[in-house]
């Protein structure tokens, strides 16, 4: 499926961080053929969801990684890097972690005339039964009224990963749900590039 460049706002208001969900943990989806098909091309599939309580913005992006779920993992949970690499990410701390909980804070830069959006996060990380990973987060505090979702990263046909980003947002600033929708789901491309990326810079 083919995407549009993203404007300013749009590629600003994909690295509204990514969370979503209770902490329920998910086997490798069933996918149909097409969609298996578009995969393999390379391409992000983004599918629209239904946010909590109406307001805000949630969708569910998915694409092929070229390399094994061991070495994709760290670049999706370790939250302290997300500033090297993640779009429109000005600076991301990792508060504290036990075991396989942590906090964590991320800032993300917006233009004038917005203040910057911050939030401190706390998550929860899993190895799946699959030989997969996930990392399930929810907003603590910050300038959101709604921060959940999770990032899962999947066994795919041998040294490959499926990773699925999915988000349930709803920013606490003036802009109107069908801008921050239409600006999610048409820049989360951008961010699977994103991580591509840095896992092959790894």
């Amino acid at each position: 499926m083919p995407h549009r460049a993203p404007s300013r706002l749009t590629a600003l208001l994909v690295a509204l961080p990514l969370l979503l969900v209770p902490l329920l943990t998910h086997a490798t989806p069933d996918l149909s053929a097409d969609k298996k098909t578009t995969l393999k091309k390379g391409e992000v599939i983004v599918e629209r969801l239904d946010p909590t309580g109406g307001s805000g913005v949630a969708a569910r992006a998915m694409g092929i990684v070229d390399a094994a779920p061991a070495k994709v993992w760290p670049v999706v949970r370790d939250c302290e890097h997300f500033a090297k690499f993640m779009p429109r990410t000005k600076s991301s701390e990792l508060i504290s972690r036990t075991g396989g909980d942590s906090v964590c804070k991320v800032e993300i830069e917006m233009p004038f005339p917005f203040d910057n959006l911050w939030s401190v996060v706390r998550s929860s990380e899993r190895k799946t039964d699959e030989g997969g990973f996930q990392r399930v987060w929810t907003l603590m505090k910050g300038t959101y009224k709604r921060n959940n979702g999770r990032w899962s990263v999947y066994p795919w046909e041998g040294e490959k990963s499926l990773l699925v980003y999915e988000i349930d947002v709803d920013p606490d600033v003036a802009i109107p749900d069908a801008i921050i929708r239409s600006a999610q789901t048409g820049s989360l491309p951008d961010v699977f590039e994103a991580v591509r990326k840095r896992v092959k810079a790894r």
